[in-house]
């Protein structure tokens, strides 16, 4: 994980992601990088801090991203292009069974919710 990381970073340095700018393939290495460390692990405020940025904007970030990435906008595909296929990592698999055992709130459950539509069980692989 540290690996992945520092490889964002490089590229944040290099490519200028940290500037205050809206322009599209800005917009787009940012939610790229955005989805690529939240799969990894990372909270939503980590993630922001290392842009500078806010808590939410990597939230809505994420969200935009996974709706330009289901409707295969070839704008954003266009602008990733450099960095899709360099930043793999292996997702953390999980045990549907001890987590369903293990739940005792709500919070739990949308937890496996959240696992299962992300294919993170072992079960479901």
């Amino acid at each position: 994980m540290e690996d992945l990381i520092k490889n964002v970073k490089y590229f944040i340095r290099k490519d200028e992601l940290k500037k205050k700018c809206r322009k599209r393939k800005y917009i787009h290495k940012r939610i790229f990088f955005f989805h690529t460390l939240r799969n990894a692990g990372l909270t939503y405020q980590r993630i922001a801090e290392m842009f500078e940025l806010n808590h939410a904007t990597v939230i809505h970030g994420i969200n935009t991203y996974k709706n330009l990435k289901r409707t295969k906008d070839e704008l954003l595909l266009l602008d990733i292009a450099d960095y899709d296929g360099k930043f793999k990592f292996h997702k953390k698999t999980y045990d549907l069974k001890k987590d369903i055992l293990k739940a005792t709130t709500i919070r739990d459950l949308d937890k496996i919710k959240s696992r299962t539509e992300n294919n993170l069980y072992k079960e479901l692989i």
